[in-house]
């Protein structure tokens, strides 16, 4: 009886909790960093526009501080606010990138390094951040991000 429930369970375990490993072809990577570049820029500059077609509405964003947990609308409404407050993004570097791909799901583990103004004060910023993104219809869409200062 015991083995039968637990060949049950095994039978019943969706296959994609088996991923396996891909590796992603040198357009798709292209296209998946350039998204990643995009998403950062985009906040920065308080373009609502790019991140509401790119985060969906399921999107949960950790920030770099201690503060809540943001949801789609809460960091559009972050990132306009930055910008309307004056703040520019002057630099933006990722020094090192590694990246897991399981199908159309990727992870983008990395450490970067952000230069901006805010408050008429230059503000440097570096630390480790981990996104997710899932290519739906031939696009890369981030649906979380995760951010520290790597101490």
């Amino acid at each position: 009886m015991r083995v039968w429930l637990l060949l049950s369970v095994l039978l019943a375990v969706p296959a994609s909790l088996n991923a396996q490993a891909t590796t992603l072809d040198a357009r798709s990577k292209s296209d998946l960093l350039a998204t990643r570049e995009l998403a950062w820029r985009a906040w920065f500059a308080g373009d609502s526009k790019t991140l509401e077609a790119m985060l969906p509405a399921e999107f949960i964003g950790v920030g770099w501080g201690d503060g809540p947990w943001n949801s789609k609308a809460t960091s559009i409404a972050g990132s306009q606010e930055f910008a309307a407050s004056g703040g520019k993004l002057t630099a933006l570097d990722f020094p090192k990138t590694e990246i897991q791909s399981y199908g159309d799901v990727a992870f983008v583990y990395s450490t970067y390094k952000v230069t901006f103004t805010a408050g008429g004060q230059n503000v440097v910023q570096e630390g480790r951040s981990t996104e997710v993104f899932v290519r739906k219809n031939g696009k890369w869409l981030h649906p979380g991000w995760h951010l520290d200062s790597g101490k």
